[in-house]
């Protein structure tokens, strides 16, 4: 071989090894819970087929989870959702052709966008969604190729390995990640403790036909206002029973709340589903 073959062979296996330490692998978008981004954001998802039916009744009959993504706008408390950006996945069984077909025929949207980013906006609100693959149904209020592209490559932190599953299993689940605001559920989660806290999970289990259990996990920034947080919530919950004339056993009681270093544990508070609807179908007004 002559010295020129021998310079440009070694010239191209520099060249390839080189094309392949760079180039990047793509992951597959899944447009799924574990996927949703996590910067200051709020995630809330469920499987209860009523609340699904309240919030998206057109899709809700053949779908098995929805899940939001809520930007707060500002730090008011409780959050403030006319201000906030909201999008989110809806997973159904329809497959895409199905879903798109059938907005491309309803008299109630309108189709929007470009040919390589289609989808349809409702004409009495502000509703935009479109189905990009088939079982996922991506939508948001009035920015759709925003939420398209936050929902296709998250820029920031996404939802915790070891979170996306617990609320996987539970009915309905709300997590956030140092939150500067929150939903008000009369559970002592003050304006000032939701501020103090790393993170907080939430999760309902459908107990009863009008009642769900609340678990819940508070991550605080230090042990000391985690001490203060799991007295003040179980002295909130104490005080609610005796209003409302309900037995309790002190024993079992003490056992709901759990303290370990930063973190605050809730175990079995029970919720009336009149009361947990009512918050969150606020959002029902929105979609």
């Amino acid at each position: 071989m002559t010295r020129t073959k021998a310079s440009l062979l070694t010239l191209l296996i520099v060249f390839l090894l080189s094309g392949c330490a760079t180039t990047e692998v793509r992951k597959p978008v899944t447009f799924s819970l574990d996927h949703l981004p996590t910067d200051q954001t709020i995630l809330v998802t469920t499987k209860d087929q009523a609340l699904i039916q309240t919030l998206i009744p057109d899709f809700g009959e053949k779908s098995e989870r929805l899940s939001l993504v809520i930007e707060p706008s500002s730090s008011a408390y409780p959050i403030d959702l006319e201000t906030s950006r909201i999008y989110g996945v809806l997973e159904t069984t329809y497959p895409k052709v199905a879903v798109n077909t059938a907005l491309l025929w309803s008299s109630k949207t309108t189709k929007q966008g470009s040919d390589d980013l289609p989808f349809f906006r409702m004409k009495k609100s502000p509703l935009e969604l479109y189905s990009p693959k088939n079982g996922k149904v991506l939508f948001s209020l009035g920015e759709y190729s925003l939420a398209y592209a936050l929902l296709s490559a998250p820029s920031g932190k996404i939802l915790p390995a070891d979170i996306a599953p617990l609320m996987k299993e539970s009915a309905i689940a709300l997590y956030a990640e140092n939150p500067q605001t929150f939903f008000d559920l009369d559970l002592g989660l003050s304006e000032e403790v939701i501020r103090q806290s790393e993170s907080i999970l939430l999760l309902f289990d459908e107990k009863e036909e009008n009642t769900y259990a609340l678990h819940a996990l508070i991550t605080m920034e230090d042990e000391k206002k985690a001490k203060t947080l799991s007295q003040l919530v179980r002295s909130g919950y104490l005080a609610n029973l005796k209003k409302a004339n309900k037995s309790y056993v002190l024993s079992e009681l003490m056992k709901m709340f759990l303290l370990d270093g930063q973190v605050v544990t809730i175990k079995g508070i029970e919720i009336e589903k009149d009361d947990l609807f009512k918050i969150l179908s606020t959002l029902d007004s929105f979609l």
